[in-house]
């Protein structure tokens, strides 16, 4: 263990490389996430780095965001098996080529990434932190399970030095696929409580009149949109009619959603306003927040609109469960019948008083735990423990201290 005298000065700058499929201006949950919480660490003066694919029209070398170098070296096929092995070898290249340049590694995604970053541990010589982005059905750890030697990359991913879990249910998942609890830790993804706030919306008078019931993220199957679809002829035969469902984001699922929702005469109350840069005015003129998705991890979509103080309505899976984990802070629908999310999305609809103190609650939850600042704090703690080597520590240094329990890092 390293010795009280030997640790990093709290005030040292910190050189961190993120590994990340795609990144910025690529937008999923993983990819937001990473940027928010890389360009927060830039701002304290701390050296970040990012590998990740190469893609078409952007630059190669040296791309400066907002003080977060990206390099986009990365090549792999992008289709059938070999895309794997490929992009494994392009992240191993890279950081080769990056040596001596970060002190600790973070990928934002836990299959691929974390086979890359665990062959590469060793020669390196740095602590690597594997974050799984989801659970369920799209995440990781499912995926490993239904991917050809599977056993192979397990124990490459099982040789990275700890394991970080946004959700209790990722958490579950990679404990099952033998991460001990010793380098597992619970974090959170945080959210910009400046930028997304209660408040007057700039965008109101655009938007169509009547109550609004509002999603934003990727129209992908994983967010499970058709139940919001199907449930609208009942809000609205119980709205009076004027009930509008606006699904924000961009994804392959718009032209199937939009030809559903013309099949069901729904196109007036049903918008489809495509992706939006900045979605934090379009929150705060929403009356109700919904996420009805199969699978998450921690949803920055979710986080959002609980910073901006609006009633949520979530799918009781993931880490929705663990944001709106009492019925004070949000709504969880453990149903995936139209039926249950209609009744779900009129009854908030109906009792102002009930979205006026659900949203207030759920802004005041994130301030205390899922700020960004917060939230970077952490990380910035655990990745200087890590470089210290205090955490995690290993079962070899636990038999030569006399089993003695160390600290883990504050969460």
């Amino acid at each position: 263990m390293t010795n009280a005298s030997d640790r990093l000065p709290c005030d040292q700058r910190l050189r961190v490389c993120y590994v990340v499929s795609y990144f910025h201006p690529f937008a999923s949950g993983a990819e937001r996430q990473a940027l928010a919480q890389g360009v927060e660490l830039a701002r304290r003066g701390h050296e970040v780095h990012v590998v990740t694919h190469a893609v078409a029209g952007y630059p190669v070398d040296d791309e400066v965001v907002d003080g977060v170098e990206i390099h986009r070296w990365v090549r792999s096929l992008q289709v059938g098996p070999l895309f794997g092995l490929s992009f494994v070898w392009g992240v191993i290249q890279a950081l080769r080529r990056l040596r001596g340049r970060f002190d600790v590694i973070h990928t934002h995604q836990g299959l691929w990434e974390a086979v890359a970053v665990g062959l590469s541990r060793a020669s390196l010589g740095v602590p690597t932190l594997i974050q799984p982005a989801s659970s369920g059905r799209f995440g990781e750890a499912q995926e490993l399970a239904r991917t050809r030697g599977r056993g192979l990359l397990r124990r490459a991913i099982l040789r990275n030095t700890a394991f970080a879990a946004i959700s209790e249910e990722i958490e579950r998942e990679w404990h099952a696929l033998g991460v001990p609890s010793g380098r597992m830790i619970r974090l959170a993804s945080g959210v910009d409580t400046d930028r997304f706030r209660p408040g007057p919306s700039a965008v109101e008078t655009s938007l169509p009149t009547g109550p609004r019931v509002v999603f934003t993220g990727r129209l992908h199957p994983q967010k499970n949109l058709d139940v919001l679809i199907d449930a609208w002829p009942r809000v609205l035969s119980r709205q009076g009619q004027s009930a509008h469902l606006i699904l924000i984001g961009r994804g392959g699922e718009r032209e199937r959603l939009e030809a559903r929702v013309r099949a069901l005469d729904l196109a007036e109350y049903v918008h489809f306003p495509g992706p939006i840069d900045d979605p934090a005015e379009h929150l705060r003129a929403a009356d109700v927040f919904v996420l009805p998705s199969v699978a998450e991890g921690m949803s920055n979509s979710l986080l959002e609109a609980m910073a901006s103080g609006l009633p949520c309505l979530a799918s009781s899976i993931g880490g929705n469960s663990d944001l709106l984990s009492t019925r004070d802070v949000g709504r969880l629908v453990d149903s995936v019948a139209p039926e249950a999310w209609a009744d779900a999305i009129v009854e908030l609809l109906e009792d102002v008083e009930a979205r006026r103190s659900l949203g207030a609650a759920a802004r005041r939850r994130v301030e205390a735990e899922f700020s960004l600042h917060a939230v970077v704090d952490r990380y910035e703690r655990l990745y200087r423990d890590m470089i210290d080597g205090v955490w995690p520590v290993h079962h070899a240094t636990a038999q030569a201290s006399g089993g003695r329990k160390t600290d883990r890092p504050a969460t």
